[in-house]
């Protein structure tokens, strides 16, 4: 007898698995709510007549109503609405829910899980940090945690990382949870970043780069440990074989590989520092001048192309000693940015000519060849100022030299070191010179050819 109970149980069974399978899956979804809330209201029911039979009906109400019994009905709703996706309908639920008991960890649970069906990772992150604050239950933060990593992941999949990425990556390290999740997505995010700036190479975004490091020097200060100063180190220097360094980017570069370097030395990074500390170097002697030329003071030229510093840089070029600044027979000077080179680690640095930077401000060149007039070196100095509105023709050089030149006096040429002052001008059809020789002496001549 038993055994063919058994059995057509089984057949029923069988024959209601071969029905469901024959339904859409909209029609068993249905199925599955209608089931839910025959459940819902059996489990009601039977609340109350437990209660009847204990109490007596006229104690229904007060027990209906106890904070106990209502948080588990919103609950229950909120439930039952997020199976039907009716998100809205649940996170109003769950709010009530919170309203009976503000500590409840399901509720946030269940009303941040709503707002993410709902795709409002930020409502869901707000929920979630608002009930670890309230009920400090760690399962609530961790939540919160994972809502931004898989954040960070997304945008690492959909190869959209920045500083916002790094920032949700260190806000989760911050909390002192998942870090080792958290410090593997900081050196994938890291190792990404590197890449896409190596690619732009040699033209980086120097500002968002000094975003980054600011975010990883003050992760580092908070957090000193291995990891996060392996990433800090590693980021805090740009291995390429060329970088274009604006001119206003060159103190945050350079203080950014000081600090890298303080963390951990790594190869080529001194390199780099001593390069861009020369570079600086170059900049402030040239400074003064510049001004003095883009005013059209070219007198200024005199005093300046006569010092030892001027003459000294002049030597080194001819010599071949100039360390990490780099040029051939006319080395441009320029105030926009910075050329940098890396070979085998070690690095060098030189100015764009005119002819690269169509939007200079002015270049100054030094010529350093070894130019000599009766066995004399001679000392020259060229300034193209920047061109008006961005016109090609006319274009002027000034060249200021002093040289041992010959004179004629009155009795006869004789020869002297004296200043020349030329100017050269482009035009469309070629170019002309205006020569001043003994410029500004008692023995002037000039000449145009």
């Amino acid at each position: 007898m038993e055994d063919r109970r058994k059995k057509r149980h089984k057949k029923r069974k069988s024959a209601k698995r071969r029905k469901d399978s024959l339904l859409t899956k909209e029609q068993r979804k249905a199925k599955r709510r209608r089931a839910r809330r025959r459940l819902v209201i059996m489990e009601r029911i039977a609340v109350a007549f437990l209660i009847f039979g204990v109490i007596g009906g006229g104690g229904f109400a007060v027990v209906w109503n106890l904070p106990s019994v209502k948080l588990s009905r919103q609950l229950n709703a909120g439930d039952e609405y997020t199976e039907e996706e009716a998100y809205t309908e649940a996170i109003e639920a769950y709010e009530n829910a919170l309203e009976i008991d503000s500590t409840s960890v399901k509720a946030y649970h269940c009303m941040a899980g709503a707002y993410l069906g709902m795709e409002n990772d930020s409502q869901a992150k707000q929920v979630l940090y608002a009930g670890w604050e309230n009920t400090q239950d760690e399962s609530l933060l961790q939540y919160y945690c994972t809502v931004i990593l898989n954040e960070a992941v997304d945008e690492i999949n959909r190869d959209h990382i920045g500083s916002e990425t790094l920032d949700k990556i260190i806000s989760v390290l911050d909390q002192g949870i998942m870090e080792e999740d958290a410090l593997e997505l900081l050196h994938t995010v890291c190792e990404r970043m590197m890449e896409q700036y190596k690619a732009a190479a040699p033209v980086v975004d120097f500002a968002a780069y000094g975003q980054t490091m600011e975010q990883l020097f003050t992760l580092y200060q908070r957090n000193p440990s291995d990891e996060i100063r392996s990433v800090t180190e590693q980021f805090g220097y740009l291995d390429t074989e060329e970088l274009t360094l604006p001119a206003e980017q060159v103190d945050a570069y350079l203080n950014i590989l000081m600090e890298a370097e303080e963390i951990a030395p790594r190869a080529g990074r001194s390199s780099l520092i001593a390069c861009l500390q020369k570079e600086k170097e170059v900049q402030e002697i040239f400074a003064g001048i510049f001004q003095e030329f883009d005013s059209g003071n070219y007198e200024a030229a005199k005093e300046f192309i006569v010092t030892d510093t001027y003459t000294g840089i002049r030597d080194a070029f001819i010599s071949g000693t100039m360390e990490y600044w780099t040029g051939e027979t006319q080395i441009p000077v320029s105030r926009e940015y910075v050329k940098l080179r890396q070979n085998d680690g070690a690095w060098t640095f030189s100015f764009p000519e005119f002819s690269e930077n169509e939007a200079t401000a002015g270049i100054i060149t030094v010529w350093g060849t070894d130019m000599r007039d009766n066995g004399v070196l001679r000392t020259c100095i060229s300034y193209e100022p920047a061109a008006e509105d961005g016109i090609e023709f006319p274009h002027t050089q000034y060249v200021i030299s002093y040289m041992y030149s010959n004179l004629q006096k009155k009795n006869g040429f004789l020869y002297e070191m004296n200043y020349h002052f030329e100017t050269r001008t482009w035009t469309e059809e070629g170019m002309t010179t205006h020569m001043v020789g003994d410029w500004g002496g008692p023995y002037q001549w000039e000449k145009r050819y």
